[in-house]
């Protein structure tokens, strides 16, 4: 699985749309322009699901939005993340590296070891265990019943671990080191000591990291993120780093920041995006081209929903609770879907939608005028004609999320403040929410005017926003 495009909403007041290719990805850009800062939100935006995330990258933006394949989309803010496609438990396997090649020494308690040495270790046991991998296909191989082309399935078996050592041939024969796999070092031809990886240059260093990250991957699809990986590396070095990538592992996608325009001079100029053209002025509209692209392939999804419904179980309860995970697992639904879903229900079921069905709903509208109108129903009680059925601060915090702007999101808080009967007031949720979307200092002192006003107290969490949006 790969990544088809990403999209970044008011970083720095501007907002970035980046639409990939599946091989190679380059963007280049001044210093400070914020190329990092974008790979590592990548990096964790797409970890697995069952890994914890850092939430705390993601201070600086209102909101990042990745589109995989297969119709994944991966919604993520400083609060949480949100992956849906349009089947329940998306499939959601993306093999992911990050390789960061810069260099830095424990001075606290390991002086004579840096940051790559660490990763190299770490490397080293990983490559024990792909050699043994190696040996139990071969085993497979030579054990089974098929007769013919077992040298020729041998040979597949150990094809990239070849290109892998003829490429540090290669590399570090310039040197005269050849690399002794079995023992995970480096031999001189004139029979000194063998060197240990820690003791390899920096350049080295990196280079062998990156070689073995790939070759670790068995040649599946993978998505590999690098931040300036030709630090340290010599000229050819760097003019080769690309293809030999792709020679050990053709299915990986690369995605890397640099600075050295040697790196994709050869043959990777069409893999190349500076910053500057995939970046423009935030404005007061939350757009997302992804999500307007998602309304094209939205036909059958409401037919899809109803057709799984005939096989929910239980009573009225249960079956509602079942209708709101189904709706759940879908990206987005236009006012008009939501509006049939709604009728759907209340209809030709007789069942009353609660504030969780109106609350999923709203969080899969695009703009902020139709997710109003739903959350207004509830308001009316249309379908639910159930006084307990209200509106709650969870409701509003994902109601929240599609103003364009803090302005319009202040004007929402004391709206419903000024309904004293629904009893839902802003929190700390809320107005970090808000503080994503502010552009300038201007939006951040309003905020937090009215943030005081209302006192409410404020969290580490919401400190550290305020801090990385000033």
């Amino acid at each position: 699985m790969y990544i088809r495009q990403i999209e970044i909403k008011n970083f720095r007041g501007s907002d970035f749309s980046w639409k990939l290719n599946r091989d190679v990805n380059v963007l280049i850009g001044i210093n400070g322009s914020g190329k990092s800062t974008l790979l590592r939100m990548i990096h964790e935006a797409i970890r697995p699901k069952d890994n914890e995330i850092n939430l705390r990258v993601f201070d600086p933006i209102d909101q990042l939005i990745i589109e995989l394949e297969a119709g994944v989309v991966i919604i993520v803010d400083s609060n949480e993340r949100s992956i849906t496609g349009i089947q329940e438990d998306t499939d959601y396997s993306l093999n992911v590296n990050f390789v960061n090649t810069f260099d830095i020494v424990f001075k606290n308690y390991m002086p004579s070891r840096t940051i790559l040495d660490q990763q190299l270790d770490q490397l080293r046991q990983e490559f024990i265990v792909y050699q043994r991998d190696l040996l139990e296909q071969v085993e497979k191989v030579l054990t089974a019943d098929k007769e013919e082309n077992k040298i020729e399935d041998i040979i597949k078996v150990y094809a990239a671990k070849h290109t892998f050592i003829k490429i540090l041939s290669e590399l570090f024969g310039q040197t005269g080191k050849k690399f002794d796999e079995k023992n995970f070092c480096f031999l001189k031809k004139d029979g000194e000591t063998p060197i240990s990886p820690e003791n390899l240059s920096s350049g080295e260093k990196q280079i062998l990291i990156i070689m073995l990250t790939v070759l670790l991957q068995h040649q599946k699809s993978c998505i590999l993120l690098m931040d300036e990986p030709e630090i340290s590396l010599h000229i050819d070095w760097q003019r080769s780093l690309i293809q030999n990538i792709r020679n050990i592992n053709p299915n990986c996608q690369i995605i890397m920041v640099t600075h050295s325009p040697t790196t994709f001079y050869q043959g990777w100029i069409e893999g190349v995006t500076r910053i500057e053209e995939i970046q423009k002025i935030s404005n007061s509209i939350t757009e997302s081209d992804i999500l307007e692209n998602k309304f094209e392939q939205s036909d059958q999804q409401i037919q899809e929903i109803k057709h799984s419904f005939d096989g929910f179980s239980g009573s009225k309860l249960a079956k509602l609770y079942q209708f709101n995970r189904k709706i759940s697992n879908y990206t987005l639904f236009t006012k008009e879907e939501c509006l049939t879903l709604l009728d759907f229900l209340y209809d030709e079921k007789r069942i009353f939608p609660d504030v969780i069905t109106f609350t999923t709903l709203i969080a899969k509208l695009h703009n902020y005028q139709d997710a109003k109108e739903i959350f207004d129903l509830i308001l009316k009680e249309k379908y639910s004609r159930l006084t307990h059925v209200k509106p709650n601060e969870i409701t509003l915090n994902i109601l929240i999320k599609k103003v364009s702007d803090v302005k319009e999101g202040i004007n929402l808080i004391e709206e419903l403040i000024s309904q004293e009967d629904l009893g839902i007031y802003p929190d700390i949720i809320t107005f970090s929410t808000l503080l994503g979307k502010a552009k300038n200092l201007e939006e951040i002192k309003l905020l937090e005017e009215v943030r005081n006003y209302y006192g409410v107290p404020v969290n580490e969490i919401y400190l550290n926003k305020l801090n990385a949006k000033r």
